[in-house]
């Protein structure tokens, strides 16, 4: 068993279960055998992200399998305000997820306590567990780069702007692969005022938190302040709210200078400076012509394969070059 303190945030690992600040999560087994990770539906700000991560396909972002079945273990179904499973109308969002099947429900052994999202069990380490002999300044801007990328392709999918609203170290995983994931979307949302949870209610870590949460504003770019924040924490080994301008000064005079800058930029205030930290290949805000694209589109128009943009190109990604190979012959 071992505990560790991350701001205001007690994590203990207790065999395949396991608390942080107090929430339970679990790993189960699906009846393949599986090992599947577990989150309890009530605790989710906004049921389109789980939607968004069952269809979207990125290897930075967790896959959404379904949800636990809404019957208990003896048969009886599910009761109660907290037990209560997704609506209808929360699996098929009418802005963009019209038209698409609804969840599977999916049997998990030993099955949750209460109804759940099951995602798929990632392998790897918590960017927190990261040996600081194993990080470089290369390696941390490719983390950071990893992360923006599934956030903006998940945002370019959604047709709206979607805020994680409570990265940190812990959060992020580091796959066999060497790629990041951003794990625990239970606090993310769909920034268009329709999420479950009112605007005022939000998850946030001591030290993480961008100055705008503490006014009661949402916004993508918090997300920015909150990962430079992580990558800090753990290239200088210690807990984000103990660190002190002179450390971050120095801190990010032994990174590379380009990542440095970056950096910088998301550590300002101004929430639009935030953007200048994002790189001029990857992928930028949704904007308003998709946005109105993805909302107005009827059922039987709904956006084709080929309408569907790609955040990768030839000279970018060895896949698409495999493909466009294949299909030239």
């Amino acid at each position: 068993m071992g505990a560790e303190n991350e701001g205001n945030m007690v994590v203990a690992a207790l065999g395949d279960e396991w608390c942080v600040g107090g929430k339970e999560h679990r790993m189960t087994v699906l009846g393949d055998g599986r090992r599947v990770a577990v989150k309890p539906e009530y605790e989710c700000a906004d049921p389109r992200i789980a939607r968004l991560l069952y269809d979207v396909r990125s290897p930075f972002l967790p896959r959404c399998l379904g949800l636990t079945s809404p019957e208990r273990g003896d048969g009886v179904v599910w009761r109660g305000e907290r037990n209560s499973i997704f609506s209808v109308q929360e699996c098929l969002d009418t802005r963009f997820l019209e038209g698409r099947e609804p969840l599977p429900f999916l049997e998990c052994y030993p099955s949750p306590a209460v109804p759940s999202i099951v995602f798929e069990w990632v392998d790897g380490q918590t960017m927190r567990d990261i040996e600081k002999s194993a990080l470089s300044s290369t390696r941390l801007e490719k983390w950071f780069d990893d992360i923006l990328d599934g956030l903006a392709w998940l945002s370019r999918c959604a047709g709206n702007p979607i805020a994680h609203l409570d990265i940190s170290p812990d959060n992020i995983v580091i796959a066999q692969s060497g790629d990041a994931l951003l794990i625990d979307f239970s606090g993310a949302r769909v920034l268009d005022g329709c999420a479950r949870a009112p605007e005022a209610s939000r998850i946030y870590k001591e030290g993480y938190a961008a100055p705008e949460i503490f006014l009661g504003d949402l916004l993508p770019e918090s997300d920015l302040y909150a990962l430079a924040k992580s990558i800090l924490s753990v290239w200088c080994d210690e807990s984000a709210k103990t660190l002190t301008h002179s450390s971050i000064r120095g801190a990010l005079c032994k990174l590379d200078l380009p990542f440095s800058e970056r950096l910088r930029c998301c550590l300002s205030d101004d929430p639009v400076v935030r953007r200048d930290a994002l790189r001029d290949c990857s992928l930028k805000p949704v904007t308003e012509e998709r946005q109105l694209q993805c909302i107005k589109c009827e059922p039987d128009q709904m956006p084709t394969r080929d309408d569907d943009p790609c955040p990768y190109s030839l000279a970018t990604c060895p896949f698409l070059e495999v493909a466009d190979i294949i299909c030239g012959e």
